[in-house]
């Protein structure tokens, strides 16, 4: 039984680096599409580390693709707690708000991750600024307003 200081990993020692290697076979599985494999491996992550923003995000991601928004929502909170400058969280969750019609929850989290990354290089916050886009896009279309928006960046093409 580990105790309230220690996690599961420490108590099994297992090392920072080795933790993080299983996290990268959890990201091939991801990135390969085979959500279930990804899914096992970030559980057993977050069972052994609970505080681990990195694991939290991932199996919030694996669920949040899964659709599985109630079980998405606590894990994307968690990293956020444990690491509010990880911008994938904010898009994540953002994500689940939008299909639960939760536009202004929504709103606010791609707002943080924009925020987070002023130079436009990470790719959770260029996909944060596409939602974005495309929100204001079907508002002006509620409106009976052109969608046309100019962009005010050049480094979208």
């Amino acid at each position: 039984m580990t105790s309230a200081t220690q996690t599961m990993r420490e108590e099994l020692s297992i090392t920072r680096d080795e933790f993080t290697e299983m996290g990268r076979v959890g990201a091939m599985y991801y990135n390969q599409g085979n959500l279930d494999k990804a899914r096992t491996i970030f559980e057993g992550l977050v069972e052994l580390d609970p505080e681990s923003p990195d694991a939290r995000s991932a199996l919030g991601a694996v669920f949040t693709l899964q659709k599985e928004d109630d079980m998405a929502v606590p894990h994307l909170k968690k990293a956020v707690e444990l690491d509010p400058k990880g911008i994938a969280p904010y898009v994540n969750l953002a994500e689940v708000f939008i299909r639960q019609q939760r536009i202004e929850d929504a709103v606010v989290n791609l707002r943080k991750a924009i925020e987070l990354d002023p130079e436009e290089v990470d790719s959770g916050a260029n996909r944060a600024r596409a939602m974005v886009l495309g929100i204001y896009q079907v508002i002006q279309l509620e409106d009976g307003q052109s969608p046309e928006i100019p962009l005010e960046s050049d480094k979208i093409n």
